[in-house]
């Protein structure tokens, strides 16, 4: 059992140099511009200045980091290279030597592990459909666009391969190599961390660690590997890290993506001296050098750079003189509301006991993508996604709503989702992801049951609208936000990639599609 290990806070905000009203403004701009925010620390001189979280998510729930998962595998390569076990020139081929093609690769020989985390593999890995097997072969695979070491592209799949070397050289997990050097030293509870079919982390995703745990390690690289009074991280490895180590302005299109890479983190082009670590729908962790700060969000926001945007018009303003006598104030963000249900239908009586089957979507099983109880950010990195919801059974009482369900994947599920303005605590199971919830339930009219699932960890809430009419079902899936926000933010990113009105023109006819295509109604019926 690891002793938690809390920040320490700050008698106030004002008392360590932060302005609490400047600190709510920021948390006000980010919800203004459509930011969901979930959990929010501000820190400084090692102290958290101030903190809030978007209830029903609170401070001990994990959330998933996405691509922030980087940074933590960096810092276990750079565990590795600091004890000897591989060098910067180590190269794939030396821990997997079986991956060696029968026909020879000359790129594949030169590959080293130092060109995986400084994203300078050469290789256009896109493991989108993650049900193979062998993850490895699918990378070795992959086409090649450069000479290893000659042009930085931001390659997921890198990430994952520099932790299936660790593991190897290692002998064990990367959870488990990390434990005792990180995670005990900074006092986290052991995360989970998803894994592949052949038992590696994913290593560029699939963390999910709570908002502290994110602000300890960017402490930690802030004071050069340092974290209560102790190295932790290796001081080299803390300094070089953040460092640009390479230029990424030609691959990228923000002035932000565009600043530089270390290993596993970001330079930012909004402040100077300042580095970041990031993941998709706006998990940060910025570093303000300058001013002893560290800034961490959780939450929910498609367009990365617009997030960043919005941050830098309220830094550094929000740092202010030391002031050990000024009250301050605590910041706060909204609660989520939960549904509530008017009158209550007499179909509900009718509803009790009865199981739906609902018909699979073919086109949505052909692409990898089957519509889950749980929204597509949720599942879509899992090896497992679940989906193909069916075997749909409801059973109503006076607070709410019990419903149960299968769908793709071992386990079978059921949720209590509250009708009364509270949510219902729950737990869902999706292949080896287990996911804490909170459910509400509304009668939107005499015939259509709306079903909202937030799940805690994840960046989207569901939203599942049920038709009944005879013996038939319909269902609608949605989530908030939608899949429609992060299709713009991709077709714009497309845009700056192809170049030339034919590719813009199916980008701009395509996108306002998307929805549509990978939320389609679902059709289905009493099971007999």
């Amino acid at each position: 059992m690891i002793k938690e290990k809390r920040l320490s806070r700050a008698k106030t905000a004002e008392s360590v140099g932060i302005s609490s009203r400047k600190a709510q403004a920021l948390i006000d701009g980010l919800l203004e511009r459509g930011v969901d925010v979930h959990g929010f620390m501000l820190i400084r001189h090692s102290m958290v200045a101030c903190e809030a979280w978007r209830a029903p998510v609170y401070p001990e729930a994990p959330h998933m980091a996405y691509s922030v998962s980087k940074s933590f595998l960096a810092t276990a390569i750079g565990f590795a290279l600091d004890e000897g076990l591989m060098t910067a020139e180590t190269k794939f081929l030396d821990i997997f030597p079986e991956y060696r093609p029968a026909k020879g690769d000359e790129r594949l020989e030169k590959l080293t592990v130092l060109e995986l985390v400084a994203m300078t593999s050469g290789k256009k890995a896109a493991m989108t459909n993650r049900k193979e097997y062998d993850w490895i072969q699918s990378y070795v695979d992959s086409k090649w666009e450069t000479e290893p070491g000659q042009l930085w592209r931001y390659i997921n799949e890198n990430y994952y391969i520099a932790s299936a070397m660790l593991s190897r050289v290692s002998g064990m997990s990367v959870t488990e190599y990390l434990t005792p050097r990180l995670y005990e030293p900074l006092g986290m509870e052991i995360p989970f961390w998803e894994t592949c079919p052949q038992g590696f982390e994913c290593g560029g995703w699939g963390l999910s660690v709570t908002t502290e745990d994110i602000a300890k390690l960017l402490l930690c690289y802030h004071n050069r590997g340092v974290f209560d009074g102790v190295q932790v991280i290796p001081e080299s490895w803390a300094v070089e890290a953040v460092k640009k180590q390479n230029d990424n302005s030609q691959t990228q299109s923000k002035s932000d993506s565009m600043a530089g890479y270390g290993y596993g983190f970001w330079r930012c082009a909004g402040m100077e001296n300042t580095y970041r670590c990031e993941g998709v729908y706006s998990q940060y962790a910025i570093c303000f050098e300058d001013y002893d700060a560290c800034l961490v969000i959780t939450g929910s926001h498609a367009n990365l750079q617009e997030t960043l945007d919005i941050i830098w018009q309220y830094m550094p303003a929000v740092f202010i003189e030391e002031d050990s006598e000024a009250e301050g104030a605590a910041v706060s963000i909204p609660a989520k509301q939960p549904l509530v249900s008017g009158k209550r239908p007499e179909l509900e009586k009718q509803l009790d006991g009865r199981v739906y089957s609902i018909g699979r979507k073919l086109f949505l099983n052909a692409i990898g993508l089957p519509v889950s109880v749980l929204p597509m950010p949720a599942v879509f990195f899992s090896k497992q996604r679940g989906g193909n919801i069916t075997d749909v059974s409801f059973k109503f009482d006076a607070d709410g709503v019990t419903m149960s369900w299968k769908e793709d994947g071992p386990a079978e599920n059921t949720i209590r989702a509250a009708m009364d303005g509270s949510f219902a605590p729950g737990e869902i199971s999706v292949g080896e992801v287990r996911f804490e919830v909170r459910s509400s339930a509304r009668w939107n009219d005499d015939n259509t049951l709306e079903i909202c699932v937030i799940p805690l960890s994840a960046v989207a809430e569901r939203h599942l609208y049920f038709t009944f009419k005879g013996n038939r079902i319909k269902l609608y899936p949605d989530s908030v936000p939608g899949i429609d926000e992060k299709a713009k933010v991709m077709g714009e990113t497309l845009k700056c990639i192809l170049t030339g009105r034919y590719f813009h023109t199916w980008i701009d006819i395509l996108v306002p599609q998307v929805k549509n295509i990978l939320q389609p109604k679902h059709h289905g019926k009493i099971k007999k």
